[in-house]
């Protein structure tokens, strides 16, 4: 991943198509991104400044908050690709083929995006991969009329830090694994804490009835 890309730019998942975004709105989002990630990437987040961020994409600041409301706002928006994959498995008969390539792209610029796996901007993706997985928990419990052994939120926070955890340890930790393997895994442990956390009966649903979603590869042309 260059500077030009962030963090979600292999995998994206999608439910209906979206409406076509106006070229001059696209491209200020575009340039904003972009500018935003080369910062992040070249300085660390605490140099990144909404100024900087607008002088950096040559737009006014006025502009950059018409598509965000900061530079938190801007870091979560750069997560959401790879936060839906990772939300997927919450709910859905996914199969570890269907992660592998957001893996392998983790690997792949593992050196580079380092820096999203650690403090101050892991928690902020946590965060940002709860509230995706929210809602799918609520859809889950409600289908399997679940008796859930905390609040959902504080379910949906423990998964997401569960994802996240393991794809840390597997990119840092220098460990000889597949993403296959680790693809699986990732599939494995959150089934197994929503059928824990939720109490979900053993002839229970672990999935959201008649979702059908569509995996996009992100050289994919949207004609």
């Amino acid at each position: 991943m260059g500077a030009s890309a962030h963090l979600g730019a292999v995998t994206n998942v999608t439910i209906m198509a979206p409406r076509k975004p106006d070229r001059r709105t696209e491209r200020s989002r575009t340039a904003l991104m972009s500018a935003f990630v080369e910062i992040l990437l070249r300085e660390g987040y605490e140099a990144v400044t909404v100024e900087r961020i607008a002088e950096r994409a040559n737009v006014g600041r006025s502009t950059f908050y018409m598509h965000y409301t900061g530079k938190e706002d801007i870091l979560r928006k750069s997560m959401t690709r790879p936060s839906s994959v990772l939300a997927i498995v919450v709910g859905h008969d996914i199969a570890p083929a269907a992660l592998v390539p957001q893996l392998i792209h983790f690997h792949e610029q593992r050196k580079m995006n380092r820096i999203f796996f650690n403090w101050p901007i892991r928690p902020i993706w946590v965060k940002c991969l709860g509230e995706m997985i929210e809602p799918r928990l609520v859809a889950v419990a409600r289908h399997a009329r679940a008796r859930p052994i905390l609040p959902l939120p504080l379910i949906a926070t423990q998964l997401a830090e569960a994802q996240i955890a393991l794809v840390t340890h597997w990119l840092l930790g220098n460990v000889a694994c597949k993403p296959e393997a680790v693809a699986e895994a990732l599939i494995a442990e959150t089934r197994a804490m929503v059928s824990g956390l939720l109490r979900i009966k053993p002839d229970g649903s672990l999935f959201i009835p008649g979702e059908k979603l569509r995996f996009v590869e992100a050289n994919e042309r949207t004609k």
